[in-house]
């Protein structure tokens, strides 16, 4: 059992991340080939997924393949939903870190003989590693991207009505199946079971909690960053629908016009929506633009900062285009 044992300062600090994390996503759709079974919803994208796989991604493969454990380097704190800084940053790892996480997985067996090669920093190793990276994101997660990005947008927009309509207890009592919330004399604890019994206490001691919902993560985990607030990553409620490529939308709209679609599912700025999708800020201006003169979202002012949101007909399409 994890336990996070949380004060005032935390609760007050406790946040839900806007952003869904590709680099989380991407580690936990590794994950998700190996496990024995997948939900419903997964079934078919991991038949898909299965299928593109090739040799070139086994570097990144190599170090998803544990249901109970993924290498911190593999989820930078920070990155969000921008796939060329996860690269980045996975890229500029320490040599240290690299040794220190992934030395004593290779040699208690949990990992590949041939990952000692990463974690030994041999030459090209990385770049290797890059190389995997963007193949199997290419195949497992940007296809789906607008897809994953309304359901935790949607997510993250249901916790919010929660915390005006109830308060944060409510909001850490339903977050998921997964954790256990409990809160008395001025103590409370947030916990999820951990793999081989293990227990674990664990205090953010005032620096806050991130939650960050994932599509993918098979179960929660923690990402501890010292110099900022606690992440807790927690799977999204399952859906019913399976998860597909947003197709029909795409091709009423055009992929990136789709994506912006769900990317204000829940109310974003145009800078948020740029980030969110992978494009400028320019072309998120320009088509939120057309998308608003279609009547699909309207655009709220304040100041010098905008928010997009979807109208009842903007609404009406993109649950049309999901049942498809």
């Amino acid at each position: 059992m994890l336990t996070l044992h949380l004060n005032a300062t935390d609760l007050s600090r406790t946040v839900v991340r806007s952003v869904p994390s590709v680099g989380l996503e991407l580690a936990a759709a590794g994950q998700r080939l190996f496990l024995p079974s997948a939900p419903q919803h997964l079934e078919a994208w991991r038949a898909r997924t299965r299928a593109a796989l090739r040799p070139v991604m086994r570097p990144y493969l190599d170090l998803c393949r544990l249901a109970w454990w993924l290498p911190d380097f593999l989820t930078p704190i920070g990155a969000g939903g921008d796939f060329a800084a996860v690269l980045d940053r996975v890229l500029a790892t320490p040599s240290a870190t690299l040794h220190a996480e992934l030395r004593p997985r290779v040699d208690a067996g949990d990992l590949p003989p041939r990952v000692g090669e990463l974690a030994a920093d041999a030459p090209a190793v990385r770049q290797r590693l890059r190389a995997a990276m963007v193949a199997f994101h290419a195949v497992a997660v940007a296809p789906y991207r607008a897809e994953i990005d309304a359901a935790v947008h949607a997510d993250r927009a249901a916790r919010g009505h929660t915390l005006v309509d109830a308060g944060i207890d409510r909001v850490l009592r339903t977050l998921s199946p997964y954790l256990h919330w409990s809160s008395s004399g001025g103590s409370y604890r947030l916990s999820y079971e951990c793999a081989y019994g293990t227990d674990l206490d664990v205090a953010p001691t005032g620096r806050g909690v991130t939650l960050v919902p994932s599509y993918f993560l098979p179960q929660p985990c923690v990402l501890d960053d010292p110099d900022g607030p606690m992440i807790l990553a927690y799977p999204i409620e399952r859906t019913r629908r399976e998860l597909t490529t947003g197709a029909p939308l795409a091709d009423l709209l055009g992929r990136t016009r789709a994506a912006v679609l769900g990317a204000v599912a829940d109310g974003r700025g145009t800078t948020q929506v740029a980030r969110d999708v992978g494009v400028s800020a320019a072309s998120a201006s320009q088509h939120t633009a057309v998308l608003r003169s279609a009547g699909l979202i309207t655009t709220h002012r304040t100041g010098s900062a905008v928010l997009h949101s979807l109208t009842p007909l903007g609404e009406h399409l993109l649950r049309a285009a999901r049942r498809l």
